[in-house]
């Protein structure tokens, strides 16, 4: 008979004071990259205005080409790089989720983001992702407060902006 060691139940005690389990973080991240990808493939569309729940109102990211300081800068992207795109995948590896203070969440994944321009141009980038999230009473998902993307492979394809520039 195997006993439970003290790492599991100080786990399983955790997860009864929060409001999502590790996997539902990791469930999370899949959907809001399901979400990009239907923003330029399959029917219906998704538009910018479905990731605003997902995100603070003072959201921080930081991509490899733009830095975004609030959501209606984030909308503002989103509608930007998926003017840009007739098509992207992202394949996600790796997610590790670990418990902050206060109800937050640390995501790190790697995502390898393949696109194809309108412009006929197509890039295949590996980034390093860390997002940090909380919980929100009203909502059934974590809310994403920073968002970090940092190209990871030594040859990189290329970035949104230098892709538009070419």
């Amino acid at each position: 008979m195997q006993h439970k060691s003290l790492a599991y139940a100080q786990l399983i005690n955790e997860f009864a004071q929060r409001k999502f389990t590790h996997n539902d973080i990791k469930s999370f991240v899949h959907r809001v990259f399901s979400m990009y990808e239907r923003a330029t493939v399959g029917n219906p569309r998704i538009p910018a205005e479905a990731f605003t729940d997902l995100v603070d109102e003072q959201v921080e990211v930081q991509f490899p080409d733009r830095t975004i300081q609030n959501r209606a800068e984030f909308l503002d992207w989103h509608r930007w790089i998926h003017g840009r795109l007739r098509s992207d995948d992202h394949d996600i590896s790796n997610i590790q989720v670990e418990n902050l203070c206060d109800g937050r969440y640390q995501a790190r994944f790697q995502v390898r983001w393949r696109a194809e321009f309108l412009d006929g141009q197509y890039t295949d980038l590996k980034l390093e992702q860390r997002w940090v999230m909380r919980e929100e009473d009203d909502l059934d998902h974590p809310v994403i407060e920073t968002y970090q993307a940092a190209i990871a492979d030594t040859l990189p394809g290329s970035t949104a902006s230098e892709a538009e520039r070419r």
